[in-house]
């Protein structure tokens, strides 16, 4: 774990993570996955330090439907549905209110697959995969991935996240066969004040980093 939480961009973060997983360098038995977007320019950086292959793996975020940017959930490409039964407790949510987001974020993982998806990805059974992302919040892209990725009986599941609070990272230990995670602060609030730099990342760059 670095001393300081705050990464320099989400590269930086990538080249420091890279430092951590050494162990799978070079292995023709392990990939990257990484979601979409911010979670590729890392995984970019994390693939070309380790040499290993680099993929997209869409998740979406489940909205509260009064409040989107507040995620209860996530829904993966493979169809795992994670839904956080506490947070939907906590702000009176129910199944029945969060299925016409499913519904709408179901056509944004579809558009977004078919459009990020540049080279053809191997089967993932029995593979060594590593999982990141710019960082977690709730972790709910991330447990939607997990679930999904656990269904498709890869080998061992490494989780490598830049940052992310204590509790989250507990559950991330739990759910993954190991975990690298640089920086656990107390009092977290929102993944980009741990980063100097932390601009948008567009469709464009997503494409152009898959592809090389």
């Amino acid at each position: 774990m670095v001393h300081t939480t705050l990464l320099m961009s989400r590269n930086a973060a990538g080249e420091l993570l890279a430092r951590e997983l050494t162990s799978g360098k070079n292995c023709a038995n392990t990939l990257i996955l990484a979601l979409v977007r911010g979670g590729v320019v890392v995984g970019a950086s994390l693939a070309k330090k380790l040499n290993l292959p680099l993929f997209p793996y869409i998740v979406r975020k489940l909205g509260h439907p009064k409040h989107r940017e507040f995620a209860v959930g996530a829904i993966a490409e493979g169809g795992a549905t994670y839904l956080d039964d506490e947070a939907m407790k906590i702000h009176s949510v129910d199944w029945d209110e969060m299925e016409d987001v499913i519904e709408e974020e179901t056509k944004e993982l579809a558009r977004r697959k078919e459009a990020y998806l540049v080279t053809a990805r191997p089967d993932l059974g029995g593979k060594t995969v590593i999982l990141t992302d710019d960082g977690a919040a709730t972790g709910a892209t991330l447990f939607a991935a997990i679930e999904d990725l656990r269904r498709k009986k890869v080998g061992k599941l490494i989780v490598a996240l830049p940052v992310c609070p204590p509790e989250t990272a507990l559950r991330i230990r739990e759910k993954s066969d190991e975990a690298i995670i640089l920086a656990e602060p107390e009092n977290f609030f929102a993944v980009g004040q741990y980063y100097q730099e932390f601009a948008e990342v567009e469709d464009g760059e997503v494409i152009n980093l898959l592809s090389q």
